[in-house]
């Protein structure tokens, strides 16, 4: 079965969450020695590029497909969720440059 542009956004979402979260994760408890802060920027541009597409893909299927409009209305929420978390990551690394935790 061929998932729905829906089920993409959510996977994209909760990908982008995953993987930040374990940037983010290796930066504070190893440093810069196990994850280049260039390799974590260009990582969060790539995907903010890519959510940003899937985000517009799924408003434009849920305001032309009938059936779809409250499954798109959830997705796209779920896909703005990563906003503020990606904000808060940006505030630790800001706050701690440098430290390794460990």
């Amino acid at each position: 079965m061929k998932p729905n542009i829906n089920q993409i956004g959510q996977i994209v979402a909760l990908l982008s969450f995953v993987l930040g979260t374990c940037l983010l994760s290796f930066y504070l408890f190893f440093g810069e020695d196990l994850i280049n802060l260039g390799f974590a920027l260009t990582y969060v541009i790539i995907a903010l590029i890519i959510n940003f597409i899937v985000f517009i893909v799924v408003i434009i299927n849920g305001l032309f497909t009938k059936n779809n409009k409250g499954e798109a209305l959830k997705t796209c929420g779920l896909m703005a969720l990563n906003i503020p978390i990606a904000i808060l990551y940006f505030y630790m690394v800001i706050l701690f440059p440098n430290q390794n935790l460990i």
